[in-house]
């Protein structure tokens, strides 16, 4: 992805008539750093390949959390202002806290922080930003990679009551609560001083939540052939005509594995590919658990 000063450049000797503002504010034609969540893994979720929690509703205890990491990939490292603003639409996901400056970041110690957390909408606003006194620089960054580390994090407390389905912690984007309600935004310091303000791009956190076990389909404490060919017959009945599924929401969330929102004969494969993993000689003290085994050693066909 090209920088902010070459593409600027590039554009000044084309089209001297457009300013680099109203450029940069065009994601087809400019550059946006990305803003995007990442869940730790602990011992009552799952975080999946892609990132995807999953959470069994059977390992929570009432007071149960996540931990939410606020990260920005900005290749420009250009940025002087980083404002996320971050909302779960279900109340069965609950923000209680602000959010903290994560204990390493991959910025300079100076730069101001701001947090508050609005309980009645359920979001968390950030803004991570140079100095007051510091007008015109940027945020000196001093690892290698802008997201190296997190900006912030927060604990996002689990209903242990809550119903099986899909949910997402996102980034605001737009207004959705009230007319002038903040939303998410990312501020540039250009190499001639100016600055623009801009909707970032974002990458939400999807939450999948049943009440048994990823892959283990008839809720039995197992993942082995019984639950593949559960699955082989619900792909059955949805190729159908009427196109019927036999599947509740917690065994089609617990059926879909590969996570293309899909019930089919590619989840089959690769819950019979695990049991033969379980069957054939291997560490039994280093045993991967499914999750893992479909991140580290499973291969889609």
């Amino acid at each position: 992805m090209k920088k902010l000063s070459a593409l600027l450049t590039a554009l000044t000797l084309s089209m001297t008539a457009v300013t680099p503002f109203n450029v940069m504010a065009d994601p087809e034609e400019g550059y946006l750093p990305i803003m995007y969540i990442s869940v730790e893994d602990n011992e009552k979720i799952d975080v999946l390949a892609d990132g995807t929690v999953y959470i069994n509703t059977k390992n929570l205890t009432g007071d149960d959390s996540i931990r939410v990491n606020i990260y920005v990939k900005d290749e420009s490292k250009s940025c002087w202002n980083i404002a996320p603003k971050v909302k779960c639409a279900d109340g069965n996901i609950k923000f209680n806290e602000n959010a903290e400056e994560n204990e390493t970041i991959a910025y300079d110690s100076r730069h101001e922080f701001i947090s508050s957390i609005n309980t009645e909408y359920n979001t968390v606003n950030i803004t991570f930003k140079t100095p007051l006194l510091e007008t015109g620089t940027k945020l000196e960054v001093t690892s290698e990679n802008t997201d190296d580390y997190p900006i912030a994090y927060f604990n996002a407390d689990i209903n242990s009551e809550i119903p099986a389905g899909n949910y997402r912690i996102y980034f605001l984007t737009e207004s959705e609560d009230e007319e002038d309600q903040r939303t998410s935004q990312i501020s540039f310091r250009y190499d001639d001083g100016d600055s623009g303000t801009f909707t970032p791009e974002v990458k939400d956190q999807k939450i999948i939540v049943s009440d048994r076990m990823f892959g283990d389909v008839n809720d039995d404490g197992k993942i082995d052939a019984v639950d593949a060919s559960l699955i082989s017959i619900e792909y059955a009945s949805l190729s159908t005509i009427d196109a019927i599924s036999t599947f509740t929401v917690e065994q089609t969330n617990a059926a879909n594995v590969n996570l293309d929102e899909f019930v089919d004969a590619r989840d089959a494969s690769a819950i019979q590919c695990y049991y033969a993993y379980l069957s054939t000689d291997h560490d039994i003290d280093n045993e991967l658990d499914f999750a893992t085994y479909l991140a580290t050693e499973f291969i889609q066909e």
